[in-house]
Order: structure tokens, then sequence, then C-alpha cells
């Protein structure tokens, strides 16, 4: 079986080996010092690229191309073109030629775009992404690419990711020539490892839930007998059903050249992950949102539900997709490796603390940028971080900050042996876990825990590139042009300098507690409850002027996202909201009167205090749902009469939701009266059993 998926690794794919196969040499040396040094493209080099990708996808049964794109929503987006052409004498012909290779055009006015199109300016124009692997699914080549408006506005989320790419590249690279010995570093690169977690349910079940099948997650449930509560699921046996989707998932992913690395039961019952090898941010990004589309397509073909909603499920662990970053020089040196002696170590210094006053300084800008609506019920609930930023670096590390902080430069890490029988190397990290904090150190890299599992990694990943490279372009400033024991010097003071000014923001306790809650409030950490609290305080931060130095959005572009993000709230609870009245009308009412009547039956047989205690609640339940549910439509009427969309959102986000949460109490309440015979929603008991 391994030996199969060796064979068939990145067969699907139009990588660097296969450009490297099928191009003239002088062509793939264009393309290589295209992607290494951001030079362009000419027409000739860009024809015989196509021409090479079109001889391979055909050979391989495509028929149709796509330029693949990440629209405002997050999602992704395609328009099929057929190779199939015509010649001037009407003959039929396969063709693709470098210009339908770098451009496309699909219609600009329907993707969310924060009221930068109006809806009768319909150009939009996609650009490859040459440093991308294109890829063949279903008969069709998937051409990465960046989507732009006829103007030029940014209308996705790749073209700003790869110019923040570039932009950290650069500084990273300024600041690790001023430490070199030998080796000239050209780009530093920022790596992603993302682990994505996710439920499966049966399909069956799922489709006779309509919030699962409209909002991805359950609006009511009541909480069954047995949940997570005795850990049980987490790292246990993988179900059979569950095992031979995996086998499927990873087949189609080797093919595509993803390195599906990890997988296992996550703590909540139906909840498992996935993890696939570092690669380079934008590629990175590319699999997962390659993993996300196949969970989708291969549970379906087994007869399952992937749920990939934040929070699905009420009382266990939500779902999250942790993003592991690191920046790594071209030749290998990871700029987070702290080495054998990690206090001497200065560039391992200077890169942690940029990112200790990175996230210090553009919290607010992180907790947008990793979360939505759906993720709100997620953080700070069970397993997930809460939504407040801190950075757990260990005691070891913590010992050697504190050291530089007192101007005390000698070693006082304690180094603890670990001894296991019978193996005389035992390896050992510098940095425990903290499962509780939301931005970890953790070994070599950074792990950032809040981002959720719905969403697309690019935003997070833009907002810690463009902050890192600000941050070290100041370093740049401050210490070009010392050497030795002055550039030493200098650096050891800049470090405690930046950690007396943000250590406010490093936290190695537990990020669960009210404790912390309240610490955090002291030390004047930003803390938002939602989503929609989190963008509004965007309005009035400075930090968001980081993106417009930097080139990576213009003004009107970041008030375009702005309105997308609201628009996002408004779209989500309203959503919910009239699936909710529906469920209400169609499902939850009639099982109730169902109850209702065969307790009116068994009351007028047997007299029972008990059973007319019963009744009563049933009547007094059902009164109430009905009074919350006419709250509920007069306030989404309300809300549609609303201008502007600042206001529905905050209509939504203060009312409603609220609305939602008063419904779904007495609903749960409802169902734990009710026999499974008159209950027609499949039950949590029914869904967290349905893989096994």
């Amino acid at each position: 079986m391994i030996e199969n998926s060796l064979h068939d690794f990145a067969k699907m794919t139009f990588n660097k080996q296969k450009m490297k196969e099928r191009l003239p040499y002088p062509i793939y040396l264009k393309w290589k010092n295209a992607i290494r040094n951001q030079q362009d493209l000419d027409r000739e080099t860009a024809d015989a690229i196509a021409h090479a990708m079109k001889a391979w996808a055909t050979e391989n049964g495509a028929t149709h191309y796509a330029h693949w794109f990440f629209p405002l929503n997050g999602a992704t987006a395609k328009k099929h073109e057929s190779f199939m052409d015509r010649t001037d004498d009407l003959e039929p012909m396969i063709r693709f030629s470098g210009k339908e290779l770098i451009k496309g055009e699909p219609d600009a006015s329907s993707f969310p775009s924060g009221g930068m199109r109006s809806t009768f300016e319909a150009r939009g124009y996609t650009y490859w992404d040459c440093t991308a692997n294109s890829f063949i699914i279903d008969n069709i080549l998937y051409i990465p690419s960046i989507f732009v408006s006829y103007r030029g506005e940014k209308l996705d989320k790749r073209g700003p990711l790869l110019e923040s790419m570039n932009l950290v590249g650069h500084y990273g690279a300024e600041i690790a020539n001023l430490f070199a010995r030998d080796e000239k570093t050209y780009r530093v690169r920022p790596k992603v490892g993302l682990e994505q977690e996710f439920f499966l349910v049966d399909e069956k079940l799922a489709k006779k839930r309509p919030d699962i099948i409209n909002c991805d997650c359950t609006l009511l449930g009541a909480e069954p007998a047995k949940g997570q509560d005795l850990d049980d699921h987490y790292f246990g046996s993988i179900p059979k059903r569950v095992m031979d989707f995996y086998a499927d998932l990873n087949t189609e992913l080797y093919k595509l050249g993803v390195y599906a690395k990890t997988e296992h039961n996550e703590a909540a019952p139906c909840q498992f992950e996935i993890a696939v090898l570092f690669e380079n941010s934008n590629v990175t990004i590319d699999n997962n949102h390659l993993c996300m589309s196949l969970l989708r397509k291969i549970a379906k073909k087994h007869g399952l539900k992937c749920i990939l909603h934040e929070k699905p499920f009420k009382g266990v662990n939500g779902s999250g997709k942790h993003n592991n970053y690191s920046l790594a020089t071209n030749y290998g040196l990871n700029c987070f490796d702290p080495g054998d002696n990690p206090q001497e170590n200065l560039l391992f210094l200077v890169f942690l603390t940029a990112m200790i006053v990175s996230a210090d300084k553009y919290a607010t800008l992180l907790r947008v940028a990793s979360s939505s609506p759906s993720n709100d019920a997620r953080l700070g609930a069970q397993e997930a971080p809460p939504a407040i930023i801190s950075i757990f670096l260990g005691e070891d590390l913590e010992e050697v900050l504190r050291s530089i902080e007192e101007g005390d430069f000698k070693p006082k890490v304690d180094v603890r042996d670990i001894k296991i029988n019978n193996l005389a190397y035992v390896p050992r990290d510098l940095s425990d876990r903290n499962r509780t904090s939301p931005f970890a150190f953790t070994g070599n890299k950074f792990e950032f825990r809040m981002l959720g599992s719905s969403l697309s990694a690019a935003d997070v990943n833009i907002v810690l590139n463009t902050a890192m490279a600000d941050t070290l372009e100041g370093y740049v400033d401050r210490l070009k042009g010392l050497k030795g024991q002055d550039l030493k010097k200098e650096t050891y003071q800049l470090i405690r300098e930046e950690l007396k000014n943000h250590q406010r923001i490093l936290y190695s306790g537990d990020n669960y507690s009210d404790q912390w809650k309240q610490e955090a409030q002291r030390r004047g950490l930003p803390c938002y409850g939602t989503f929609h609290e989190a963008v509004k305080a965007l309005k009035g931060d400075k930090s968001i002027e980081l993106f417009v130095k930097h080139k990576i959005f213009t003004k009107e572009e970041l008030y375009a996202l702005y309105e997308v993000c609201m628009e996002e709230v408004v779209k989500v609870h309203g959503l919910e909201a009239r699936t909710l009245l529906s469920i209400l009308q169609k499902d939850v009412i009639p099982s109730v009167i169902k109850e209702i009547n065969l307790a009116s039956q068994a009351a007028k047989l047997v007299e029972s205090q008990a059973l007319t205690s019963h009744l009563e609640k049933l009547t007094a339940g059902l009164d109430r749902l009905y009074q919350e549910k006419e709250a509920l439509k007069a306030k989404l009427d309300t809300c549609k009469k609303l201008a502007s969309i600042d206001e529905k959102a905050d209509y939504l986000q203060g009312e409603v939701v609220e609305e939602l949460k008063k419904i779904r109490e007495i609903s749960d309440g409802l169902e734990e009266e009710i026999s499974r015979e008159n209950w027609s929603l499949p039950s949590y008991e029914d869904l967290f059993n349905s893989v096994m």
C-alpha cells in the first residue's frame, strides 16, 4: 500500500520536478529565477510552460482548466474552460496559450467586495501564481491564481498573502545577514504547518437536521448522557468506517503531492484531526483548502457528513485549525531554532523578540484574522484558547529572557535529563506545551491555536508576515552597520528594551481561568468577546495602518474588508435565525404537541400527580416557545428595515443572538421531556454514535 502511494505521489500535480522534466532547460531556469527572485516571466516563457502543462494535463485525463482563487468570503472559486478550441478553418483543436495560463476573467460583481464593485461592474481578472503547483481533480486542471478587479483592487486573499511573504522575506534576510558567518541569505520564507480538526457524522442522520444542512452546526440539541466526559475518544481506536475514509483521503492527497502526516481521534465524540507537513505558507494554505474540499467529498463517498464548523455541538470541544509558523532561510536555517545555546544565539533571540512584539502590537488584528461569527462559541470553551492574545514560551526560554533583561548572559537553563529504560538517546524539547495558550512556542516554531477550523489560514498569515516584517524593519534600521561586540551589545540592549515594553503578553499559566481574565485586564491586553466586537474595534485601532504602510492593502481595500466582515456577521446570524424558525415550526413544535397528546391520553386513564406535572411542563414550554418564536420573527423584521450593514450587524449580534440562546434553552429542556418516538430530530446521542 505505501509503495503504491510513493509511486503515485504528486501524480496529479504539475510541480517543480515535472517542470524540470518537461520544459527546455533555459525555460525552466527562467521560471525558477522568477519565483526565487521575483522576476517577470515573458510571453515566450509563459507559452512554453502552458504547452508543457497542457500536454501533461491531457495525458492525465484533463479536459478543462480553471483559474482557482480565494475570494473574500474565505471559500474557493473557479470557472471551467475547455482545452477544446477551433482553428480559423473551424476545425477542432486542443490549445492552451501562455495568455490563457496567465490571465482569466471571471465575473467580479457577485463575489464579496465590501462595496468596491457595483453589480454592473462585472470585470474581474485572475492571474496565475507561478510559485504554486497546478493540479488535476476530476479531469480539471486547476491553476492557483490571484483575483483583482478591473481597476486592480484586491478581491482575494492570495495576492495580499504573497506580498506579505515577500515583505517578511526581505527584512528576514536582512536580519539573517547581520548575524551570518559564512553563507549569505538571499531570502527567508514563512513556513506553515496546519492541523485541521473536523467532525464526522452519519450523512443520513445529518440530512434530517435542517440546522446541520443550512448552518453546518446544531442550533438545538439537549446534552446526551455521555458526551466527552469519559475521555475515551481522544487518541483512541479510530472506528473502521473512519479508517476507510482516511485511507481514501490519504490516497487522494498523495496524488496531489500533499504530505498528509498525522491523523487521530480528537477529544469530542465524532471529532478527528489530520495534519500535513510544513511548506511555504501559500502552498500550505492551498493544500489545506484542497484538504477541506476532499474531507467533504470523501466523507460523502463513505456515507458520512464532514462538519468543519468550529462549534457544531454544544457541550463538547469545538474544532480549530492550529497554525504552526516558522521562518526559514534559503539554505534551511530555521530562524526560530534556539540551538544548543539559546542565550547566545542572537539570530534566534531577535526573531523570538520580534514575534513577542508583533503579537502584542497587533493583537486585535490577530483576533479578527483568526475568527468569525462561527468561532465565537469555540474560543474560551473546553480546549480552545480564550479570545485574549498571550504568548507561552516555556520555563527555559523565560529564564533565558529574564537573564538578558537583568543583564546577566550566563546560562541559567535547568536541563533535566529524562531516563527511559533501554534507550541511550532521549530527545528533549526546550519547552513544554500549554494547551490553554492561544500562541505557544513549541520548540522551533509558534503554534497559533485561535484559528477556526472552517476558515482560510490566509488572513492570519498575512497578519503574522506583515507584523513580523514591520518589527524586523525597525531592527534592521537600528542594527545595520554594527559588527562583532558592538552588534552583540546593541542586540542585547534592543531585546531588553522590547521585553520591558511588551512583556505583558507573556503568560505561562492557565488561560482558561477567571484569574487570567482579570490579570489580562489589569495588564491592558485587548479582550473582545465576539468577532463582531473585535471587527468594530479595528475602526479606531491604528494598528490597521500597518497594511497601508507596507502596501499590502489600500485604505479603500481595508474599509472593504471591514464591510465584508460585517456582512459575514449579518449572513451567519440571519441564516441561523431563519433556520431556527423553520425547525421550530416544522419539527420542534409538532414534536411537543405529539407528546402533549400522548400525555393527555394517559392522564385520562391514570390519576398521577407526576403525569399532571409533566403535562403542565410541556404546555408551559410550548407557550414559551411560541412567544419566543414570535419575538424572533419580529426582531428579524426589525433588522430588515435597518439601513446600513453596521446597524444590521449590531442588531443581530446584540438582540437576535441572545434570542437564539433563549429559544435553545427552552427547546433543549423540552427535548429532555419528550419520548424518542415523538422527537423527530436526530439527537446528540444518535449523532455521536453514528460513525462507530
